[in-house]
């Protein structure tokens, strides 16, 4: 454990009730001054871009290193349940979800009497994963919430079938587009109907014609785009208002004009892939986006951003609508 004060909700619900996170991400939340910076925005912005390396790594599911979260949380526990499973008569293909495993359920009450080894470690781990995905339920603020999701899902993955979810394709590396905290400058001119004279945006729909995404052309980095529903990517959750990098051939993509605006409407499906940069400061409820965002909104006021404190995800969306 480190020294620090733990403040931030997120870290009192984790330290007291699961086990504590890793120190970075204690350092982050607890807005040390080393985040607050121009380039970082805050410590909760940055938080999310730790996020964003677990969204985007591939998913592996015997691997170990999602739990880099914690910190210095113990596998060999997990390690020991799937060396040893099959002798007990139990398959684990994965580590992930076995408080919901029905195998690992009905080996448990068949077990519940047993001192053994093993299966005490099987339950110490169910217990574990239970209370992880209920975590969430542990904390009050918006912004906590949406972070103990994030966090939840990197240890527990989703089935995108089972949340009836769209699951983006993700990119195999990091394409050259920044996650700079000015990128909302754009997003919120465009929520009230102002463009840049240069500017164009492209709107993702899916089969249904339903908009999915926004990028922004020619204001700012190109090819950063904004979340109009909730999405998943490698089975972990995205909240509304998140922002990407996306990538697909310009040339040769299908598209058609926007009704409104310059640019187009692209099918989502056509596109190579997206990569998650981070949360949004729309991806939180105006009331409750300077609490959230600390330094990093403060910054959106003090350079005169169209209306941060007021704008809301539901008007862009209204935009993406309009243009199709």
């Amino acid at each position: 454990m480190n020294d620090v004060t733990l403040d931030h909700e997120v870290l009192q619900c984790f330290t007291e009730r699961l086990y504590p996170l890793a120190k970075n991400l204690t350092e982050m939340l607890n807005e040390h001054f080393s985040h607050q910076t121009e380039r970082r925005g805050c410590g909760y912005t940055q938080a999310t871009r730790v996020v964003a390396e677990f969204i985007n790594a591939e998913l592996d599911e015997t691997d170990f290193k999602d739990f880099k979260i914690f910190d210095q949380y113990d596998t060999k526990g997990l390690k020991t349940l799937l060396a040893n499973a099959l002798g007990f008569g139990l398959e684990l293909k994965t580590w992930r979800n076995l408080d919901i495993n029905p195998d690992v359920q009905q080996f448990l009450k068949l077990k519940q009497d047993s001192d053994d080894a093993f299966v005490n470690t099987l339950r110490t781990e169910v217990e574990f994963q239970s209370k992880l995905r209920n975590i969430h339920e542990y904390v009050e603020k918006e912004e906590s919430k949406v972070l103990c999701q994030f966090l939840e899902d990197i240890i527990l993955r989703k089935d995108p079938a089972e949340l009836a979810c769209l699951e983006l394709k993700n990119l195999n590396e990091k394409p050259k587009v920044g996650s700079c905290p000015m990128a909302e400058n754009f997003f919120l001119k465009i929520a009230h109907g102002r463009m840049l004279r240069q500017g164009n945006i492209n709107i993702f729909v899916d089969k249904n014609e339903r908009p999915i995404l926004m990028e922004k052309i020619k204001m700012g980095d190109d090819h950063s785009c904004i979340n109009l529903v909730p999405l998943i990517i490698n089975g972990i959750r995205i909240p509304l208002g998140s922002l990407f990098s996306v990538y697909y051939d310009e040339e040769n993509i299908a598209k058609r004009p926007n009704k409104v605006f310059k640019g187009h409407i692209i099918s989502i499906h056509d596109v190579i892939g997206f990569w998650f940069l981070r949360l949004t400061t729309l991806a939180i409820s105006p009331q409750n986006r300077a609490r959230a965002f600390s330094s990093h909104f403060k910054q959106q006021v003090d350079n005169g951003l169209f209306s941060p404190e007021t704008t809301e995800l539901k008007q862009l969306i209204s935009v993406a609508q309009d243009q199709i």
